[in-house]
């Protein structure tokens, strides 16, 4: 993404406004110190490597990697500075080696810099060191992949180091199921059926009838292909194209739709993956002020999409199905 200095910004150092950019208008919460230590991987100055203590000038075009700060976000772990919280867990499944929670919609996950306190982990923390259970050598509590605010449903989180390695192997390696349910107003011109038809290894047919989720008549999954990567119109949001683009990550989706709801399985999890696809397909999720005709830069705390259904090999070889309507 290239950016003109503006005035204001002239006689300051590269590394003071490339950390008011990255945390005001991306609202990425780095620190002054990972952004000073990363600059020179992830900013140009008119097309060069500068020093951290370089003063703009008038007319310098800033090239900032975009991908490569959210995956500087997505890194940093802040469980050293994060203290255990007593807080609610609805707890839908426990073992040894791991939990899966059900997260209510408006409840922030991970802790992010200046707000290290009342999310999700802090949760799992106090919830771990009460039961003596607590393994101080995991990354972010144990948490191995995560909702968006505004998204509620169920979440694995590992208790163990060994176990949180092979999780993440599993979701890296696409072997977990993941479906998500939706309820979306159609504007009327709908893509979806411009993709190819596929079936699915896992009798979704069973799930969906025990979830109470109608979708007559049956049809097969759409397969939606394509990459994703920041929106050049609205920095807030990620877009879907069909091809690859300038900082873009390949994803795909099967996407099922019945009239107002949609089952989305999601093969990569990419940023916002759901809430692109669909806004690309002509779909906007009942309750997202982000994306859809009328979107602003402002987030809601409540959307209607649910991660209804996960499923995957334990280490000791049995699968675990968990969908949260019994």
């Amino acid at each position: 993404m290239e950016r003109k200095v503006e005035n204001k910004e002239v006689g300051l150092r590269v590394d003071s406004v490339l950390f008011g950019i990255l945390s005001k208008e991306y609202e990425l919460p780095l620190t002054r110190t990972i952004v000073q230590s990363n600059l020179s991987q992830g900013c140009k100055v008119n097309g060069e490597v500068c020093k951290k203590s370089y003063k703009l000038k008038e007319n310098d075009i800033l090239t900032l990697d975009l991908q490569f700060w959210e995956e500087i976000r997505a890194t940093m772990d802040l469980s050293e500075e994060m203290i255990g919280e007593k807080g609610e867990l609805d707890i839908r499944y426990e073992d040894d080696d791991l939990l899966v929670i059900y997260k209510g919609k408006g409840t922030v996950v991970h802790p992010g810099v200046g707000n290290v306190d009342n999310t999700l982990a802090n949760h799992i923390r106090y919830y771990l060191e009460q039961k003596g259970e607590y393994d101080s050598l995991v990354d972010r509590c144990g948490i191995v992949h995560r909702l968006d605010k505004g998204v509620s449903g169920l979440m694995v989180v590992a208790k163990s180091k060994e176990s949180q390695v092979y999780l993440k192997a599993l979701f890296q390696n696409h072997e977990v199921i993941k479906i998500y349910h939706g309820y979306v107003k159609d504007s009327g011109m709908c893509k979806l059926e411009s993709f190819k038809e596929s079936e699915q290894e896992i009798d979704f047919k069973k799930y969906i009838k025990e979830m109470n989720i109608s979708f007559e008549p049956w049809k097969s999954w759409f397969n939606m292909r394509g990459y994703i990567g920041r929106s050049s119109k609205n920095r807030y949001k990620m877009e879907f194209k069909q091809y690859e683009f300038s900082g873009s990550k390949y994803a795909e989706s099967y996407i099922l739709k019945s009239k107002d709801q949609v089952l989305v399985k999601i093969e990569t999890g990419r940023m916002h993956q759901i809430r692109a696809s669909l806004e690309y397909l002509g779909l906007n999720i009942v309750g997202d002020t982000l994306y859809g005709s009328n979107s602003s830069k402002n987030q809601s705390d409540e959307i209607m999409l649910e991660s209804v259904l996960l499923s995957f090999v334990k280490q000791n070889g049995e699968r675990l199905t968990l969908k949260i309507y019994e």
